[in-house]
């Protein structure tokens, strides 16, 4: 067993669990493919499992509607195939598949630049639930567009992100209102709680692509996680799968020094993690340079310190 996974600290480099800015991707691109792809797993096990029990209670709910039932069940419908034709697309990008090289699937993503055409059954007998499924749209097609805009400017070596995607939708805003539970039991509502957040899984999914072609020149923005860390290497929850022993590039950025450490590393592990659904990716860090690697290690201690701090407090 490679000894950064024994158990205990026991070892040349302490490990501990410690918040960091990260970047990880791996060392080398898909090779030979028609649009840049990184080569990470964005669609793994996990999150095929993830959707599939979103997609079950939103049609559970969906089919329990009595009011208008016929009419939001064809809304619902459509909405499911938009988001799924969302996701084959994201997932042909990701493999290096570009949907630009066959004209009649582009097309029909142009045609899925329209929106959802059966919303406006609702519009005139029921306007607040017509705004609720508008609030979807609006969600969907923002994403939707940047997809289409880094395709089309997009070639073999480069994958072109304009920006970051962005947060906080009304959409958003009022799914965190249905968290009531004063809403449990009332069908419209579970159904667009699960049918966003099934949309939301496969928008997240194609943001990661999105971050990792644009967020490499920013580390600042880089997300702050909880991660386990030693001087040798990390364990870390992401949203995508890299193969094992594949071949990574770590960065890890400390604004207080406002400083890039870039290790060269081979994931050494990586499983699913059935209360999240994530995947804990254990990473080695092949050969690193003795200034990075003392750099890393005081950052360990000073975590150590703050952590005894906080325990004494």
């Amino acid at each position: 067993m490679n000894k950064w996974f024994r158990k205990g600290n026991a070892r040349r480099f302490y490990r501990i669990d410690m918040p960091v800015r990260h970047f990880i991707v791996p060392s080398s691109p898909i090779k030979d493919r028609e649009i840049y792809a990184t080569g990470a797993n964005y669609f793994p096990a996990s999150f095929k499992s993830k959707v599939e029990a979103q997609k079950f209670h939103a049609l559970h709910w969906a089919n329990r509607i009595q009011e208008h039932s016929e009419t939001l069940l064809k809304i619902f419908d459509e909405i499911i195939q938009f988001v799924e034709f969302f996701g084959e697309c994201a997932l042909s990008i990701s493999e290096g598949q570009n949907p630009r090289q066959d004209p009649k699937y582009w097309m029909r993503v142009h045609t899925h630049l329209n929106g959802f055409q059966n919303a406006r059954l609702m519009e005139s007998s029921s306007p607040k639930t017509y705004q609720y499924i508008k609030m979807i749209e609006e969600k969907y097609m923002t994403f939707l567009r940047s997809m289409v805009a880094s395709i089309e400017k997009s070639t073999p070596t480069h994958f072109s992100v304009d920006d970051h995607l962005p947060h906080g939708f009304k959409v958003d805003e009022m799914i965190s209102m249905f968290e009531s539970a004063k809403f449990d039991k009332i069908p419209l509502v579970q159904t667009l709680r699960h049918v966003s957040a099934y949309m939301d899984s496969y928008l997240e999914a194609y943001r990661y692509i999105n971050e990792d072609n644009y967020l490499k020149q920013f580390p600042s923005e880089w997300k702050v996680q909880m991660a386990n860390v030693s001087a040798s290497g990390l364990a870390v929850h992401l949203g995508k799968r890299f193969e094992q022993y594949s071949r990574v590039d770590v960065y890890l950025y400390f604004p207080e020094d406002e400083k890039v450490l870039q290790f060269d590393g081979t994931v050494v592990d990586t499983r699913t993690d059935d209360k999240t659904l994530t995947e804990r990716v254990a990473i080695n860090f092949e050969f690193p340079d003795g200034v990075s690697q003392d750099y890393l290690q005081t950052q360990i201690q000073k975590q150590e310190v703050k952590d005894c701090m906080d325990i004494v407090l």
